[in-house]
């Protein structure tokens, strides 16, 4: 009787080799990790030549027949610059690993409903913003071996976080406000649902500067609309305005830049506006908009190794992807 011999996989190259399928996924991969040493890069790949092991059938065998989707749901509000230029990069150094970054639709499922329709394609893994995501969601994926990895903190038991420090972004803008001599803020929150809670994580970090310096903090709800720009203006003007806005984002700040102008308030002299994500708007918009920057810490293709590797299985600690930066123009 004859027998088939099995491939071997990742697993069979780190226990060989005494390191972890995270290591075996970078070294393979030939991404450029400082935390890997070249001996060690060298080592792993020596015995993955002598074991016959080549990464992307590895991938396809420990997945028994899974595809090598990598999915990404849809919010309930359409993705900003930020993370689709985020998105397309990740797409083009998964591909170069075999794998495809798919965007799937249906934004308003959530939790275990939503969990059902992701599973049903099968992927590799599954990229989602944390306020998809529930705990018998992610327990219903990883019980068919669907590696979750979330863009953003979780709660939920997950294979890899993609840390977003939005804490931090808050905390810059307060940082250079106070610089400037402003005490009287005004933070601005998203009334949509789907970035509250961004907003309120900005405002967390905004205000844990601001206070301790003497400064005054007034939170303030607003949809992404000209006509509610309009409001906060007017009611500014009427019933006494902050001398520095904190507008969440660059497309909620340059909103207030018009409004502000149209009722004849000047920028910066009687208000400081300042924004997030340093997107090309705030070189358009007069005065420029000074702007928190999410300055890039790891190449993607080391991005996209890890999420590879989380869906072979790995164990491997959170990364975080930016940092806050803040670009000083006219506007403050």
């Amino acid at each position: 009787m004859s027998t088939t011999r099995r491939p071997p996989t990742g697993a069979d190259v780190a226990r060989a080799a005494g390191v972890s399928r995270a290591t075996v996924s970078y070294a393979m991969n030939d991404v450029q990790d400082s935390r890997i040493p070249e001996e060690t890069r060298r080592r792993v790949r020596e015995i993955a030549a002598g074991l016959g092991y080549e990464p992307r059938s590895d991938a396809r065998s420990l997945r028994r027949g899974r595809t090598d989707l990598v999915l990404v749901p849809t919010y309930e509000v359409p993705f900003g610059q930020l993370i689709q230029r985020f998105l397309d990069g990740l797409a083009r150094e998964l591909h170069g690993l075999g794998h495809t970054l798919v965007i799937h639709g249906n934004p308003a499922t959530h939790g275990i409903e939503a969990a059902k329709a992701w599973g049903a394609l099968n992927p590799a893994v599954v990229l989602v913003l944390p306020e998809r995501m529930s705990a018998d969601g992610v327990e219903y994926l990883v019980a068919r071996g669907i590696a979750v990895v979330a863009l953003g903190e979780s709660s939920a038991p997950i294979a890899l976080g993609l840390k977003v420090d939005h804490v931090a972004a808050g905390g810059r803008a307060a940082e250079h406000l106070i610089a400037r001599g402003r005490r009287d803020f005004a933070v601005v929150v998203p009334r949509e649902s789907g970035l509250a809670a961004l907003g309120l994580a900005r405002l967390a970090g905004f205000r844990a500067v601001a206070e301790p310096a003497g400064g005054t903090i007034r939170m303030v709800e607003m949809a992404e609309d000209p006509a509610e720009a309009a409001r906060l203006a007017r009611e500014w003007r009427a019933e006494g305005r902050p001398d520095a806005v904190y507008g969440y984002n660059d497309e909620y700040a340059a909103l207030l830049l018009g409004a502000l102008a149209d009722v004849g308030v000047r920028v910066p002299e009687q208000v400081a506006v300042v924004g997030t994500d340093d997107l090309t708007l705030c070189e358009m918009v007069r005065p420029r908009l000074t702007s928190v920057a999410f300055e890039q810490l790891l190449p993607m293709s080391a991005v996209a190794a890890a999420i590879v590797a989380a869906g072979e299985g790995a164990v491997q600690d959170d990364l975080t992807l930016w940092q806050m930066t803040l670009r000083a123009r006219d506007s403050s």
